[in-house]
């Protein structure tokens, strides 16, 4: 008895570290941002209780809800694409003919751990319309350049790209750890029943990446619904507005207009959004998910 007391106070101690900036970090921020959401505050006036009033507030304003449909229009530019991507390059690095794979792997990885305001900087040269390296290729080939973050009906295309170079070397790390743990005896008698390489992969391949596929999904949509700094760096919002995704709308909304109760609605709206979805893509994923 008293040996398992220690060791359940020692358990304790041992978590206690990532419990309490767990706690710090994210419980309580989450608890004062429910709570400050029932108020009109402006961190000047005293707080004022205002009840439901600024959930009906965001609920009928047009541009919180043109801002939603920006963000959903990234995140079905951005998803699917860098899951793609990341799973055909997993697949490819997975193969035993391939030379150097540490080394292209390590090239496919840096734009990962390379911080996301570098990166939109460097990316916003690239995108330049009268010196970028961009529209530059792109005169090569007799194509007349464009304004990638000057007009609307491009600017949110640029910015889905550097969403999509940002993250297809954390897919394809994550997919080749899911490769690479599928038993190579079912290749091997799936090649003595003489089947094609589009049938392994579809019968043996994709059955089995179906956690981490699952995974991916997942982080890769908290990822998209998540993005600021691209649109903070590269594009503020515009032009016109149309790469104002909600982030952007909600920073707008605390740190420049000073409507701390308001801008804590959307981001309490967002944190329920982003769990009802986790929630739905597991319940869907129940009956066509393979677990060891």
């Amino acid at each position: 008895m008293k040996r398992k007391r220690k060791d359940t106070l020692l358990a304790w101690l041992t978590i206690l570290p990532a419990l309490s900036i767990q706690v710090v970090f994210i419980y309580v921020p989450l608890i004062w941002a429910i709570f400050i959401s029932f108020f009109r505050w402006n961190m000047i006036r005293p707080m004022r209780f205002v009840g439901l009033a600024n959930y009906e507030r965001m609920f009928t304003r047009a541009e919180f809800w043109d801002s939603l449909r920006i963000t959903f229009i990234y995140i079905l530019g951005t998803v699917p694409t860098s899951i793609l991507i990341g799973l055909g390059l997993a697949l490819l690095m997975n193969m035993e003919w391939l030379k150097f794979k540490g080394l292209f792997r390590t090239a496919f990885y840096i734009p990962v751990i390379t911080a996301m305001a570098a990166a939109a900087v460097i990316w916003g040269w690239l995108f330049e319309p009268n010196y970028g390296l961009l529209n530059w290729f792109l005169s090569l080939f007799g194509i007349e350049g464009v304004g990638w973050l000057s007009d609307p009906d491009y600017a949110l295309s640029a910015l889905m790209i550097v969403g999509v170079w940002k993250r297809i070397g954390y897919n394809m790390v994550l997919f080749l750890a899911g490769l690479q743990v599928i038993p190579k005896t079912l290749y091997e008698v799936a090649d003595i029943d003489g089947a094609s390489k589009f049938s392994k992969f579809l019968n043996i391949t994709w059955p089995l990446l179906s956690p981490t596929t699952l995974f991916v999904v997942i982080l890769q949509f908290i990822a998209s619904f998540r993005v600021f700094v691209s649109v903070s760096v590269m594009t503020q919002g515009g032009p016109s507005k149309s790469t104002r995704v909600i982030t952007y709308y909600l920073y707008q909304q605390a740190f420049e207009n000073m409507k701390f109760g308001y801008s804590s609605a959307i981001a309490v709206f967002m944190f329920g959004l982003m769990l009802i979805f986790t929630i739905l893509q597991f319940q869907a994923s129940k009956r066509r998910t393979f677990y060891k």
